[in-house]
């Protein structure tokens, strides 16, 4: 069911990055307090179904904070999260990953993240990718327990009552895999949910996309929902893109009147293959460089002045000797004829 690889990056200092689950690129949870408890997201063949177990489903910016969060912990091996038995230690952690995106946890904060990720965590999520010949799927609740007395500031060696969450092990398998990396900086720049969405969803369209895609409305207003009008989930989602470019600007993203458009952009977080592509042709012009000022140096022995008088004088190069001696020099020092050197000049190539 999972058809996708890890994203490498190189790496980076502690938090400069985080990660974001593949299925909350794909999909999305909701914006706003949901009429109903059970909404379904669908990505092409890709169908989700978040049943709440609360009083709605989990919505808003903090229980996707929370889930990137969990990500990046159990992605880096983060001493907070056990494998063995798949609980996360909020305590004073998730309050500093906080800190880090510009979330000061206060009493206000308080009052909304407590009941959002407590919906969150009784959230059940039924997946599905089925094809013609196939049905493929997975169901699960986000946590089996969870015990938090609510983000307290004192340290957990001190405190009398530790903030964990035991999360259900296909909930971890979702998290583990292919997990996309996001910058936090711009994450810290980001207000609204659906501005975090557009931007995970594009940095990981980004990392394999290679010609331009478009996308009708519809299947966007099926991937990302609404309980708006597909009218206002239009000027909230180019509200979002308009966000995100902001602190984005390599996202080359159109919206038009029936279609959106993405074209070929870089990750936000550059992935390890990008690295090394710019390091390799790095490598590959200051070895030309090398090899030409070699050859240069060698030509100014080795080639004699009768010669390269004899091809300056066939050259229009007005005011610009220096560089025509150049142009000439070079050229007869890499084997080139005469009357090749002549002809690059007459084309605008500087040899």
């Amino acid at each position: 069911m999972n058809d996708s690889t890890d994203i490498e990056i190189p790496d980076d200092p502690w938090m400069s990055h985080a990660f974001i689950s593949k299925l909350m690129t794909q999909v999305s949870l909701p914006y706003r307090k949901p009429k109903t408890n059970e909404i379904i997201r669908k990505n092409g063949t890709l169908e989700v179904k978040f049943t709440g177990g609360a009083d709605c489903l989990p919505y808003g910016k903090y229980p996707r904070l929370f889930e990137m969060w969990a990500c990046t912990m159990i992605k880096t091996g983060d001493s907070c999260f056990n494998p063995v038995t798949n609980t996360l230690n909020l305590g004073t952690t998730f309050r500093e990953f906080l800190r880090l995106i510009n979330i000061e946890i206060g009493g206000r904060q308080l009052k909304t993240i407590k009941p959002q990720l407590e919906r969150l965590f009784k959230c059940a999520y039924f997946i599905s990718n089925n094809t013609d010949g196939r049905s493929n799927g997975v169901n699960f609740v986000v946590a089996d327990q969870y015990q938090i007395d609510w983000l307290s500031k004192e340290s957990q060696e001190h405190a009398l009552f530790e903030n964990t969450v035991q999360l259900n092990q296909k909930y971890v398998d979702y998290l583990r895999d292919a997990p996309v990396p996001v910058d936090l900086s711009i994450i810290a720049r980001l207000n609204s949910p659906m501005s975090l969405d557009v931007y995970w969803w594009l940095t990981r369209r980004y990392s394999y996309l290679r010609e331009r895609q478009s996308m009708t409305w519809t299947q966007l207003y099926d991937q990302f929902g609404s309980d708006a009008s597909i009218r206002k989930f239009k000027e909230n989602f180019k509200k979002a893109v308009s966000d995100v470019r902001v602190v984005y600007p390599q996202a080359n993203i159109t919206c038009g009147r029936q279609y959106v458009m993405i074209y070929p952009s870089d990750t936000s977080v550059a992935t390890t293959a990008q690295v090394r592509e710019v390091e390799s042709r790095s490598k590959q012009i200051r070895e030309r460089a090398d090899r030409d000022a070699m050859l240069a140096r060698q030509a100014g022995r080795e080639v004699s002045e009768g010669t390269i008088g004899a091809v300056l004088e066939r050259l229009d190069y007005g005011e610009d000797y220096v560089p025509a001696r150049r142009h000439v020099v070079h050229g007869l020092a890499l084997g080139h004829t005469g009357d090749q050197v002549v002809a690059a000049w007459e084309r605008g190539e500087r040899l």
